[in-house]
């Protein structure tokens, strides 16, 4: 296949970056939740990357904690946005090429809502560690296919969305993932993994805290959450 020739992959996600640009006025508001989350348990260090960094939110959100901002993206119009935003962005096709960085470079790569739609989750966490300083840390996030009301979904007949994008099949998402998922497949690729965590939208609701004042924090994580967050450090 020629270099200027479009894979089925990149074709999926412009017109998924096509519609987002039609539908957003503000882009940043998409992934608040996973953004803030990834942020809240973030070290410091001199340099950082974002992989599938759109554009350029959570990076440009951690500006005063790196000396220098780097974000990859399959999607041409995010990196374009996040170059804009400042970020040394460049356009890369995850199931094809590598990171197009050297060994042991960043000290913090972050990746929110990515490894479900690689073709090979193994070498895309593979990748991520490579990059890494010794020492440096993977945040990594996915939608919980353990969500309670995905798990009655299936019961009901219908494989659950995991995705808010309307277009492809399930915006894209090719892999799905429990906690215990996340964690055996850093652990087996040579990561520490330091903390899991769950995301989660209904926490302003009595009902939803009822429910997890009832059901305890670890059922709320499982259960609840619509996404899980993993941090993980480099062995």
């Amino acid at each position: 296949m020629g270099q200027d020739l479009e894979t089925s992959d990149e074709s999926l996600y412009k017109e998924i970056w096509k519609q987002k640009l039609l539908r957003e006025s503000d882009l940043s508001a998409d992934g608040a939740l996973r953004t803030a989350a990834a942020i809240n348990v973030m070290e410091s260090g001199k340099r950082f990357l974002d992989v599938g960094c759109g554009e350029g939110t959570l990076a440009t959100r951690v500006r005063e904690r790196f000396t220098e901002l780097y974000g990859v993206d399959i999607s041409e119009d995010a990196v374009v946005l996040a170059r804009q935003a400042g970020v040394i962005a460049e356009k890369i096709n995850l199931n094809i090429q590598p990171l197009p960085f050297p060994d042991n470079y960043f000290d913090v790569v972050a990746s929110l809502d990515v490894i479900e739609h690689v073709f090979d989750p193994i070498s895309f966490i593979r990748e991520i560690h490579r990059v890494l300083v010794p020492g440096g840390y993977a945040i990594i996030s996915t939608p919980n296919i353990r969500k309670i009301q995905r798990i009655l979904t299936l019961i009901g007949g219908r494989f659950p969305r995991t995705s808010y994008d309307p277009v492809g099949f399930d915006g894209g998402h090719l892999h799905y993932f429990t906690s215990k998922d996340m964690r055996e497949l850093l652990e087996r690729n040579s990561f520490k993994v330091v903390l899991t965590d769950g995301i989660c939208g209904d926490r302003r609701t009595w009902k939803y805290r009822l429910a997890v004042f009832v059901l305890g924090k670890n059922f709320e994580k499982e259960f609840l959450s619509s996404a899980i967050l993993v941090k993980a450090q480099k062995s």
